[in-house]
């Protein structure tokens, strides 16, 4: 299906995700947040605004709605140009705050996030999905710089954070011999990633496993690479009834897209001007990946920059 660009009448910004559809385009709820709590959203204004939980009208029309208010599935924008994200409402906690599937506003100073949210585009939220890392699962060293380490039959290390491109809370085991880290392996899967761990590297500073062995002197890093063999993946639920589509438009720096069409074929579209509107009907912008060895040196990284959709 392609829609005539004649009939296109609204849009809506693009914010790259694996796995959240473009939602809206209406806008049903903005602000800007007043606190900051992991994987939520609070703005202790929204109230004045008619708030965040549906109300009915009082008797004799008490069965009426009167405020719709934000449902579950709803789809929250991060609108802050130092900080863009996209997260699914996960529950209604009040009419102030919101329980998101990511944590999206992350600005720990008085200069808060604004947000937009919108109606949800075509997924079941309520079932659980993504990657996850198996147990025990031995995780494959690339770069081993590790010496004069104390010896263990097995220490859990807390991997670097900042250094490290996975970012799920698996935890890992290291096992030294002859003063060296031998293996790296799962203690605890963690919890379900939206993001593809394909590829992605856990780093451990010499200061990390000096202080699990204790009295250590050693030196040097080590870091394992995920493989498609390290995780199992539960697919998405099916859609709910048919997805929005749209078409897009590039803004700003032209570049690669990685798009989801409304049929659901994956295609990864390259070097488009910037200006561009373009023929294809999508549901989807992905985020992608530079290609790396660990997913067969195949780029899918989305680069184009100022996308909007429009239907």
């Amino acid at each position: 299906m392609i829609i005539n660009p004649s009939t296109l009448t609204s849009g809506i910004k693009v914010i790259p995700s694996d796995s959240i559809n473009i939602p809206g385009p209406q806008l049903k709820f903005s602000g800007v947040t007043t606190a900051d709590l992991a994987s939520k959203l609070q703005d202790t204004s929204a109230p004045l605004r008619g708030g965040f939980q549906q109300t009915l009208e009082a008797s004799p029309n008490s069965n009426q709605v009167e405020t719709q208010g934000i449902q579950t599935g709803d789809v929250v924008y991060n609108t802050s140009v130092l900080r863009p994200g996209v997260a699914i409402v996960t529950a209604i906690d009040s009419n102030n705050t919101l329980s998101l599937s990511a944590d999206i506003f992350v600005n720990a100073t008085t200069t808060r996030d604004g947000y937009a949210i919108y109606e949800g585009n075509g997924i079941n939220v309520n079932a659980a999905w993504g990657w996850q890392l198996k147990n025990p699962q031995a995780i494959g060293i690339t770069t081993n710089n590790t010496a004069a380490f104390n010896n263990s039959a097995g220490v859990t290390v807390a991997y670097d954070v900042a250094t490290s491109t996975y970012i799920g809370d698996a935890t890992f085991q290291l096992v030294v011999v002859g003063n060296i880290v031998t293996s790296i392996t799962t203690t605890a899967t963690g919890t379900l990633q939206e993001v593809d761990p394909v590829g992605k590297t856990v780093n451990f500073t010499a200061a990390a496993i000096n202080a699990a062995i204790g009295a250590g002197t050693g030196v040097g890093n080590v870091t394992a690479t995920i493989t498609a063999a390290d995780f199992t993946y539960i697919a998405p639920p099916a859609e709910l009834g048919p997805s929005n589509s749209y078409q897009l438009y590039v803004g700003g720096a032209g570049g690669d897209l990685y798009v989801t069409t409304n049929m659901g074929d994956e295609l990864f579209i390259e070097s488009v001007p910037v200006g561009t509107v373009l023929p294809v009907v999508v549901v989807r912008v992905n985020v992608g990946a530079a290609a790396a060895a660990g997913n067969g040196n195949t780029n899918t990284l989305t680069t184009a920059t100022e996308i909007v959709a429009l239907t």
